[in-house]
């Protein structure tokens, strides 16, 4: 444990002194980068043909660090050769130019948009030439662009569209099933993760694949495997498989596989072989700045396979190597002009010291690691500090907008019924009334209460939440009784408008939450569902259970909800309330509730709906 806090420490210090102590000549980078991109220009513009100039640009050096220091000249030249490749209608190298320029705009320029638009024309012409292999890169692409836009569903469709490619094409190709299992992963989805994982088992065993793809398959199902306590048999049965297949990699046939071959031994625990792989990756070139990624990848691996094997001494020497290479890296992309003055500025001082005798220059050396350690602390507390302050800002002003949104919704809806009560008692009081009318006023009057009461037991229950005064207790709950009782407190409403309302839940049929929460969310969601239904309407709630999910089914026959409100739902805004089929009013604050239970159970809530012809809510609950 002592070496393990002492390597620790070191590491630390490692990290801090690459930061404090490595320079670089920018100017030197900058003359380099431009000489480059003025070669590669020279060649272009002086080529005889227009068929000569395409092929100037598609063997031009891909991606190198030139490119990154300044992006602009070369997107110019790709740009020109592609239009010179769509007026001579070359699909090939119009898709190459596409890529290329897409990946220059997403990573220099940090233009996504434009780069996904690149990547979609790409994706065309690709689908007309039917490389699917391709196809799948590209899809991944447009995926990694959506999930830096945080459009979590657009992601998911790229990933799978990727797949799908992928199992068109006749060669093994395993980049789109890593990525998915790693996003499923990422979102706690282990049981697509583990449907994704096999389906990529399938891939290689199908396709007759290289032995260095089948570990990789079989190491991405181990990772799944291990995080389900059930499968702890077949998570040691696939570990095994998986070692199998590493011991008989061959070198030359891993050579485009190294740093996930390395990853995958590190994961199933052959150091060894994961430092024989991840070595093997310093005999490539380094001006490709995804190289450069990869080799600091396999450092890493390196010094943790060492530090598991009790290396030490060996963990730190590549713990450096690879926080060089951060520091690099972060250089070549982030103008750190005021750190190299810093930098300078501490080395004169540095120079100076080194008069003095050796173990004053150790101590101040020391000191000045201790004092930079403390700066980066004392600025991450600061920096929490703010962002946490900043946060509650924003809740509050949300919060504020959200009281005035609601009491102004409630002032103007409690009006109507408070006026109707008002003139009926007076009517009353002065005898104006007729008995038939009495009656008939009375009943519209007990409708105008019961949506009073529910307004209020919404903004109730919602104050409760929002003060955190509703958390979960969830014990094993029946859910049909809830359904009888909820039903039966809404008879008279759904009875008002002749609407059906069948229950297809079976007596069996249970569900681990909580059963006050519950009663609140089948209460809202029938209520919502019999204020838009039209008389003599049908409304039915079923369920089902797919493994451990549990999903409650409510549908109508209503006048249903555009894609436009659907989006609004659950928001409270006073354009998202609407006027039911008899002119109930509401202040739109159920569903907000609704979803907020739903979350708070662990749940998820999900729409589908069309104009005329009704709305189905889907509530999917994870079984224990």
């Amino acid at each position: 444990m002592r070496n393990y806090k002492q390597l620790t420490m070191s590491r630390i210090l490692v990290f801090l002194g690459v930061i404090l102590c490595a320079l670089s000549s920018t100017q030197a980078q900058q003359k380099a980068a431009a000489s480059k991109i003025d070669s590669l220009a020279k060649h272009f513009y002086s080529a005889k043909t227009n068929a000569s100039k395409i092929q100037v640009m598609l063997n031009a050096p891909k991606r190198i660090d030139a490119y990154f220091e300044k992006p602009d000249p070369i997107i110019d030249l790709y740009q020109k050769a592609l239009k010179i490749a769509k007026s001579r209608d070359d699909k090939k190298s119009i898709i190459s130019f596409l890529i290329e320029i897409a990946h220059l705009k997403m990573y220099t320029v940090l233009d996504e948009p434009q780069a996904f638009s690149l990547y979609s024309q790409a994706l065309k012409y690709a689908e007309e030439t039917n490389d699917f292999a391709l196809c799948a890169q590209i899809c991944k692409e447009m995926a990694t662009i959506s999930e830096h836009q945080n459009f979590k569903a657009e992601m998911y469709k790229y990933l799978l569209k990727s797949v799908e490619y992928t199992e068109k094409s006749p060669i093994a190709f395993l980049n789109a099933y890593k990525w998915l299992k790693y996003m499923y992963l990422e979102d706690n989805r282990i049981d697509d993760a583990l449907k994704i994982s096999n389906q990529c088992i399938k891939h290689v065993n199908e396709r007759s694949a290289s032995v260095e793809q089948k570990a990789l398959a079989y190491g991405y199902l181990y990772e799944v495997l291990k995080k389900i306590p059930s499968k702890k048999e077949e998570a040691k049965t696939c570990r095994k498989r998986t070692v199998a297949f590493l011991k008989n990699v061959k070198e030359e046939s891993a050579y485009d596989h190294l740093e996930d071959i390395a990853t995958v031994c590190y994961e199933v625990e052959q150091y060894e072989l994961a430092i024989e792989f991840a070595s093997r990756i310093f005999s490539r070139s380094s001006v490709n700045k995804h190289i450069v990624l990869n080799k600091m990848l396999c450092y890493k691996i390196i010094a943790d396979s060492y530090e598991r094997l009790g290396q030490y001494q060996k963990s730190l020497e590549n713990y450096k190597k690879y926080s060089e290479l951060y520091v690099n890296f972060l250089k070549s992309t982030v103008s750190l002009e005021s750190g190299r003055k810093v930098i300078r500025a501490e080395g004169e001082r540095n120079l100076l010291m080194k008069q003095n005798e050796v173990e004053k220059e150790r101590f101040y050396r020391n000191l000045s690691f201790a004092i930079a350690a403390f700066v980066l602390l004392l600025g991450g507390v600061v920096l929490a500090f703010y962002k946490r302050e900043q946060r509650q800002k924003r809740e509050l002003t949300q919060l504020n907008a959200t009281k005035d949104k609601l009491f102004a919704i409630l002032s103007h809806d409690l009006r109507s019924p408070v006026g109707v009560l008002e003139n009926n008692v007076m009517l009353t009081h002065w005898g104006a009334l007729t008995q038939e009318e009495f009656v008939e006023a009375t009943q519209s009057l007990g409708q105008e209460i019961r949506q009073v009461r529910t307004m209020l037991d919404n903004v109730l229950h919602w104050s409760i939440s929002q003060l955190g005064g509703m958390k979960p207790n969830p014990k094993t709950t029946y859910v049909l009784p809830i359904i009888e009782a909820e039903t039966k407190l809404l008879y008279a409403s759904a009875e008002a408008k002749r609407i059906k309302i069948t229950s297809l839940i079976a007596p069996q049929a249970q569900l681990v939450i909580d059963s006050n929460h519950l009663a609140i969310i089948i209460r809202n969601l029938l209520q919502n569902a019999i204020k838009f239904t039209p008389a003599q309407g049908e409304i039915s709630i079923k369920s089902t259970e797919k493994g451990k999910q549990f999903q409650l089914e409510i549908k109508d026959t209503g006048m249903g909800i555009s894609q436009e409100r659907v989006r609004k739902l659950f928001t409270i805004n006073e354009k998202s309330s609407q006027q039911g089929t008899s002119q109930e009013k509401g202040t739109g604050l159920g569903l907000v509730l609704v979803k907020e239970l739903v979350e708070a159970n662990k749940g998820t809530i999900e729409i589908e709906s069309e104009l005329g012809k009704g709305t189905t809510f889907f509530i999917t609950f994870q079984q224990s």
